[in-house]
């Protein structure tokens, strides 16, 4: 047995995440991502130490060398993320895109997220309670899963 493991190729990853339930394809999206980010900032180390405090050349040679390889790694853990991504579509599923709503977070775009549930219930519009609160039989049946009532929401 080698020292060093090879990569499972493209095709045999798609094969494999075929039978995967769909909570599982995005986890490997998300440790694939978890593994990018760490990849680019072993390579920003990597420069910053080769500007600073490289002094022989050959010793930069072979740091620059990993970092080839390192961004040849990124993009072949970008491909599996596309091959995730078909598979989920495949599936006639939507792919939702985790990162968007933490990259907008970390961006400092509040306005563009739509404020998070208070005590998990959304909040109504204040037109709809106000109406609820001038008919008291919709205030009496409104958690009522058995009244007849079309609100939106998880009754247990």
């Amino acid at each position: 047995m080698s020292g060093e493991s090879l990569p499972i190729a493209p095709a045999a990853f798609a094969e494999a995440i075929k039978e995967l339930p769909l909570p599982v394809l995005y986890a490997k999206v998300s440790e694939i991502r978890n593994s990018i980010a760490h990849l680019h900032r072993s390579n920003q180390e990597l420069r910053t130490f080769i500007t600073e405090s490289c002094e022989s050349d050959a010793d930069k040679q072979e740091l620059e060398s990993y970092i080839v390889e390192n961004e040849g790694v990124a993009v072949s853990m970008t491909e599996r993320i596309d091959l995730l991504k078909a598979e989920v579509e495949n599936r006639g599923q939507q792919w939702i895109e985790l990162d968007e709503k933490e990259k907008e977070e970390q961006n400092g775009d509040p306005t563009s997220l739509p404020s998070p549930p208070v005590n998990g219930a959304a909040q109504r519009p204040a037109a709809t309670a106000q109406q609820d609160s001038s008919n008291p039989a919709s205030a009496e049946n409104s958690g009522d899963a058995q009244a007849g009532q079309d609100e939106e929401g998880v009754y247990l």
